[in-house]
């Protein structure tokens, strides 16, 4: 039983291995003079930056589908002063994580 777990895991491994190297691949044809600057990174600082790139793009998404769905509460107080709120759900964090990631992603440059 232990072997046969040992030899599904590496073919696990191989398989994301494979997909990470595809979507590497078209991701960073796609975004172009940013996908330049992260094909100069190290091999763990491309994987950095994709991930925060797709992570920005996640929480990019949520936070305008949320702002399409919950409507905004206007209030007036006198002629000139409007009160817009927005329900906060907390996209935010993810998408500062996903700047961080990508910015420190870049900065690691490859060993010369």
């Amino acid at each position: 039983m232990g072997d046969e777990t040992k030899v599904q895991m590496r073919e696990v491994a191989k398989g994301v291995e494979a997909v990470g190297g595809i979507v590497e691949r078209y991701l960073i044809r796609i975004l172009g003079p940013l996908g330049r600057k992260i094909s100069q990174a190290s091999k763990t600082g491309r994987y950095m930056a994709l991930a925060g790139v797709v992570t920005i793009l996640v929480s990019s998404i949520l936070i305008y589908m949320n702002s399409l769905y919950f409507s905004t509460t206007v209030a007036r107080r006198g002629v000139k002063t409007l009160i817009i709120r927005y329900q906060m759900e907390g996209y935010g964090i993810p998408l500062l994580v996903g700047i961080a990631l990508f910015v420190f992603g870049i900065m690691q440059r490859k060993g010369r």
